[in-house]
């Protein structure tokens, strides 16, 4: 181990510095886009009103075919800028230049670790008499390698000319934070790199951006010559903020509405208030959102799609469906900035995931509650929780939810703090939330479509056993009622039994009669039912509603009825394993239902021959469509 001499003394550091540089350029920086919210942030905290982030390529290719290569970032703030001493210490990993917290920095390590992890040198000049007054310093890896432990003292040095020409911000006061020798960088010309970061970008400041209190401005630079500029639109994955990133027709109105009622005066938004390490209360608010009927259905009156979209695309595919799917997740929110989307709270098979969002904000006062990490990209102990089921950890223990509680406190489990949060996220918000998604659609053609197979292959059973068998229920019933009697029976049914909106039950009865068909399968909410499915006997049709609030809706139709954009081949495997297992305990309740069935009894013996029956009956209906197609070879 490198020994150091001071004076007469030797000492013997734990780590060489530049052991500890190596280890701070792989400290996680999950992107390029991440590094760089870091120096956004030092603006900010120093109250500038204008952050500029510059990308420069250079005039030169490595090769005739090569794209030209990003050179320099710089992000350049309108603060308050920084004297001698700030300037030394902000290059200095973990002794930042705010030491209390009352913005969103922490643990002033954002500096220097981020700029590391993404370059090789890092220049900083800050001034706060005029940028021709500035003062220069720098980290250097190659002279960190070489057993510089020291930051370089601060030197006067004005603010480079070009630097100041392509500014449009530069104020008395302020900072530029230069990045050169790039070497881990994600991407490669300026356009892509202020492309990829922008969303990011909008969607951390988005409170901030909205609200006026700051402005950032996009400039990709080839040589020093700017290829054009923008300003970073709010992204906000609540979609409640009218002026966004979001594409059109929503990149001027929200595409989601508030859910819930709330508790604070304000839909959707509950309050808690939670203990900080210092024994006071803190707010956390966490506010719930899903999506307007327009942005999932063409055919909402005076809300239109685009004349560039058609009608029968899927929602998911539309420009704003993809734009909600890259904001899949419960945003976490600290000092009006957001830590990170955290995906650990949706199921990622579903892309109908993308049409809520949640948003929980909280106070720095809470960073160890919710276990928010050095380089603000995390809340660790609060994610940690998305899979926490308390009713595993109490399972035999016969504990209601109040006692669960009583049993953390008396364990003194950390957890406790964040578990109402918690509780009232997983078991009522998402739940409501994907049962108000799930009926959003039921009506629309790309539902309906999900049935129209069963339902075709159903009818040409029927068929045959209209043939084969005597007349059943609904075609006596058809024989002593007019058509529009059974329209009409048909569109009570659906509007006020099943709650279908009328113009899509009006939809449903005209394709059903366009297809001549004489079965109809639905899903319906029956919270009160146990039965997995209900039958309507209508003059000319056989209608089934599935109960979409029976538990063998949710593991054996809905897992397969899901769209299957976007899942992996592992999400649909286990979305068929799922499926399967639920099926085969359907078969196991019945057989328990006929093994509790008193022996030797005659309901026993009627119960058997009903198996039967439906079983010889269920293999006309399965083998119906193959029968269908061996007509029409003949």
């Amino acid at each position: 181990m490198e020994q150091q001499v001071i004076g007469a003394a030797v000492t013997y550091p734990i780590v060489s510095a530049d052991m500890t540089i190596t280890a701070m350029r792989n400290s996680g920086y999950k992107s390029t886009a991440h590094a760089i919210a870091e120096l956004i942030d030092n603006g900010i905290e120093e109250n500038a009103d204008i952050v500029e982030l510059f990308a420069v390529e250079s005039t030169q290719r490595r090769s005739e075919r090569a794209r030209y290569h990003v050179e320099k970032i710089a992000v350049m703030d309108n603060g308050d800028g920084m004297d001698y001493e700030t300037l030394r210490r902000s290059l200095r990993f973990g002794v930042g230049s705010r030491q209390e917290r009352k913005g969103i920095g922490r643990f002033g390590v954002g500096l220097p670790q981020s700029s590391m992890s993404q370059c090789q040198r890092v220049d900083v000049w800050s001034w706060q008499n005029g940028p021709e007054n500035a003062l220069h310093t720098y980290l250097d890896l190659e002279e960190i390698n070489g057993n510089d432990e020291q930051v370089p003292v601060p030197q006067h040095d004005p603010l480079p000319k070009e630097w100041q020409d392509l500014s449009k911000g530069l104020g008395p006061t302020g900072t530029l934070v230069l990045w050169t020798k790039l070497d881990r960088v994600q991407w490669v010309g300026a356009q892509a790199t202020l492309q990829n970061t922008e969303e990011l970008i909008g969607r951390i400041y988005r409170k901030f951006i909205a609200k006026g209190r700051c402005r950032i401005r996009l400039v990709p630079v080839h040589g020093w010559e700017i290829l054009g500029q923008r300003d970073a639109l709010p992204n906000d994955p609540l979609y409640l903020t009218e002026r966004t990133s979001t594409p059109a027709p929503f990149d001027t109105k929200p595409m989601f509405r508030p859910c819930g009622a709330g508790t604070v005066g304000k839909v959707g938004v509950e309050e808690f208030m939670v203990e900080g390490l210092d024994g006071k209360k803190y707010p956390v608010r966490v506010t719930a959102s899903i999506a307007e009927d327009a942005s999932r259905r063409p055919d909402v009156e005076g809300y239109p799609w685009p004349d560039n979209i058609s009608p029968i695309l899927k929602p998911g595919s539309t420009p704003w469906g993809k734009h909600a799917a890259r904001n899949l997740g419960v945003s976490l929110i600290r000092a009006d900035r957001e830590l990170d989307l955290d995906k650990g709270w949706v199921s990622t098979y579903d892309p109908v995931e993308r049409w809520w969002g949640i948003e929980i904000e909280f106070d720095t006062q809470l960073d160890e509650v919710f276990g928010v990490t050095n380089n603000k990209q995390a809340a660790t102990a609060f994610s940690e929780l998305a899979h926490f089921d308390w009713t595993e950890e109490a399972d035999g223990t016969g504990m209601s939810w109040g006692e669960f509680k009583e049993q953390l406190a008396e364990d003194g489990d950390p957890k406790l703090k964040l578990m109402d949060i918690v509780y009232h996220i997983r078991e009522k918000l998402i739940k409501k939330l994907r049962k108000d998604l799930e009926d959003q659609t039921r009506g629309t053609g790309t539902s309906r479509k999900r049935h129209e197979k069963a339902e075709a292959q159903a009818e040409q059973a029927v068929k045959k056993r209209r043939a084969e068998a005597g007349p059943s229920l609904t075609e006596s019933l058809e024989k002593e009622s007019s058509p529009e009697e059974s329209q009409q029976l048909q569109f009570e049914s659906l509007v006020e039994t099943h709650k279908y909106p009328e113009a899509d039950a009006k939809r449903i009865i005209e394709e059903t009669m366009a297809q001549h068909r004489h079965v109809r399968l639905l899903t319906s909410r029956n919270p009160d039912s146990p039965a997995f499915f209900n039958i309507e006997f209508i003059p000319g049709m056989l209608q089934v509603a599935l109960n979409m609030d029976h538990p063998v809706y949710n593991d054996l139709i809905a897992v397969l009825d899901s769209d299957i954009e976007g899942a992996s081949q592992r999400d649909l495997a286990d979305r068929l394993e799922r499926a399967a297992s639920a099926f085969k305990l359907l078969m196991f309740s019945w057989a328990r239902f006929e093994d509790e069935l008193p022996e030797n009894s005659k309901t026993k013996d009627r119960v058997k021959k009903m198996r039967q029956d439906w079983g010889r009956l269920a293999s006309e209906f399965f083998t119906a469509d193959d029968e269908d197609d061996e007509d029409d070879d003949e």
